[in-house]
């Protein structure tokens, strides 16, 4: 997605309900769990957010996009939670795996090889990586912003 200025509250908004849910996994679950809150933002909005051409908009661009993408994740975690391996995906599901099959997620190793177990079908290998995730970005961003 290319934000423009009249994308701005849109971004904003995102960014809001990522730090809810960042909060919401630290204080709650320590990790990934059932069930987190993710807000109301489209995360597969966000996945590949970057300014339009000539815009200069206060936004954290790896907060957004890293945040998007653990909300995904969030949600394939209730999906093998909630269901069998015969089951069919979810939307927000089949559409992570669109997004990952893409390549969109391949800047962030860490983040494209959780994706990579999961529709792989590797599920014990997906939450240990999802430990990796949590640590570097949602604990690390955390650190980044209280300035450690």
């Amino acid at each position: 997605m290319e934000i423009t200025l009249t994308g701005q509250v849109a971004a904003e908004g995102a960014l809001r309900d990522i730090l809810f849910l960042y909060a919401d996994m630290v204080e709650r679950y320590g990790g990934f769990g059932h069930g987190i809150d993710t807000g109301y933002f489209a995360p597969l909005d966000f996945v590949d957010a970057r300014l339009a051409t000539g815009e200069r908009l206060a936004l954290d661009l790896d907060l957004l996009r890293n945040g998007a993408a653990i909300a995904l994740l969030c949600a394939i975690v209730d999906w093998m939670d909630e269901g069998d391996a015969a089951q069919p995906a979810w939307p927000i599901v089949e559409g992570a795996r669109v997004a990952w099959l893409a390549g969109v997620f391949v800047d962030r190793p860490e983040i494209e090889r959780a994706f990579a177990l999961a529709f792989s079908g590797e599920e014990g290998d997906f939450r240990r990586q999802l430990a990796i995730v949590y640590e570097r970005d949602v604990r690390g961003t955390f650190r980044r912003l209280a300035g450690g």
